[in-house]
């Protein structure tokens, strides 16, 4: 089993490079962001989708919230600026 302190670095981590790559995803037009790249998830916007989904699905079994998406194929936010907000701020 874990620490709590090694969960807290964890989540830390998470934070910090989710912020880096937010930040450098930040300076690509949205097309690039969303053009097929041939990858798992097809596009970068496609990867940071399957990113936040995978963060918010750990959060909602830690806080026993919903989160109303049927699945990691949603596509939770259209517009990177909303994609982004959502993704720096905690679950809510």
């Amino acid at each position: 089993m874990i620490s709590s302190a090694h969960a807290r670095t964890m989540a830390a981590y998470n934070r910090w490079m989710n912020e880096r790559l937010y930040a450098l995803c930040a300076g690509l037009p949205d097309t690039e962001r969303k053009r097929d790249r041939g990858a798992f998830f097809k596009s970068v916007h496609g990867t940071l989708n399957h990113l936040l989904y995978g963060d918010r699905s750990w959060m909602s079994r830690f806080t026993g919230r919903d989160l109303g998406w049927r699945g990691p194929a949603d596509e939770l936010y259209a517009d990177f600026a909303s994609f982004a907000q959502r993704a720096l701020s905690s679950i809510a």
